[in-house]
């Protein structure tokens, strides 16, 4: 098989995951570390479907952390002769395809079924997550936020927006609603109001202006919001601001830190390793907590370093 071992930034198709790129290799420390093999299939240098594929949902940073902390990461390039051609074989896949992921176990059996003609980053979470819940590994609280995130980006989430006596404990009332994914301070007409995104599959518009209700909010249907100065005030007060974060991380750590709650499940691996980098406040910009995630995690990471395992 090959004889390089990663192979990565190099080919905007892969993203920002470090793939082996040998199979029996990979087949090999799957069973040394007990780990599942994301094999990915992929076209190098592919068409724009492949590209976007790699720059989009193989280069979140929260993505990419979880694959390689919970999987052997495994790409073959299915248009190259070869030992990738092979492993094509192997598996009967076509040659000069779409990205294609299989879930496997260290003896290359397949966990369920592959991923196919699903090239957004909800797909590959959702099918992520059926192969942790059949090994009966826990999916991580970060990785479980991403997927409300994805419901926000491709446009799956509801929004509304209330008028609240103060909007900081606006914020934290409301997050406390199991289908709230983000809250956000801000005024509507010179009202102090709270504007949150909501997941509608987990509640009715409803349901969740009569729990609003029950907590002193009333639903308006103004669209002057107007983002506050110090949205997420709990966070905004804590370390925690100059981390990378998506907008239902920062939501939820906004309300675990009043009640004293652990951010240990909120967090990655890597954020947790840099919140208690005592470098962080000076490297870091103190509105990290607000900008895309995406753009500041390589910022952060290059004045700080990465941590995790190498293959």
């Amino acid at each position: 098989m090959q004889q390089n071992v990663v192979s990565f930034r190099e080919h905007r198709e892969l993203g920002e995951v470090a793939w082996l790129r040998d199979y029996d290799r990979g087949l090999a420390l799957a069973s040394e570390q007990g780990k599942p093999v994301l094999l990915l299939f992929q076209e190098v240098p592919g068409c724009s479907t492949c590209v976007r594929f790699g720059e989009d949902v193989l280069a979140h940073p929260l993505m990419v952390e979880l694959i390689t902390d919970r999987f052997v990461p495994v790409a073959i390039f299915n248009n190259h002769p070869g030992a990738d051609a092979e492993v094509l074989r192997r598996y009967d896949e076509p040659s000069w395809n779409n990205p294609v992921v299989r879930f496997l176990g260290p003896d290359g059996a397949e966990l369920l079924p592959r991923l196919a003609d699903r090239y957004d980053a909800r797909g590959l979470h959702e099918r992520i997550t059926a192969a942790l819940g059949m090994l009966d590994v826990d999916v991580p609280g970060y990785f479980g936020l991403l997927g409300r995130d994805l419901l926000v980006e491709h446009h799956l989430s509801k929004s509304v927006t209330y008028l609240t006596p103060c909007f900081w404990s606006g914020e934290t009332s409301l997050a406390q609603h199991p289908a709230v994914i983000t809250t956000d301070a801000g005024w509507v007409d010179g009202e102090e109001a709270v504007q949150v995104h909501f997941d509608p599959g987990a509640v009715a518009s409803s349901e969740l202006d009569a729990y609003a209700s029950a907590e002193g909010f009333t639903p308006t249907g103004s669209s002057s919001f107007e983002l506050d100065r110090e949205p997420q005030f709990y966070l905004r007060k804590s370390p925690a601001r100059y981390l990378p974060l998506t907008p239902a991380q920062r939501t939820q750590i906004n309300l675990a830190l009043p009640y004293r709650g652990a951010l240990s499940e909120l967090l990655s691996p890597q954020q947790a390793a840099w919140l208690t980098d005592p470098r962080l406040a000076r490297v870091s910009d103190d509105e990290a907590y607000r900008k895309d995630i995406r753009k500041i995690w390589p910022v952060v990471a290059a004045r700080l370093g990465l941590v995790g395992k190498e293959h």
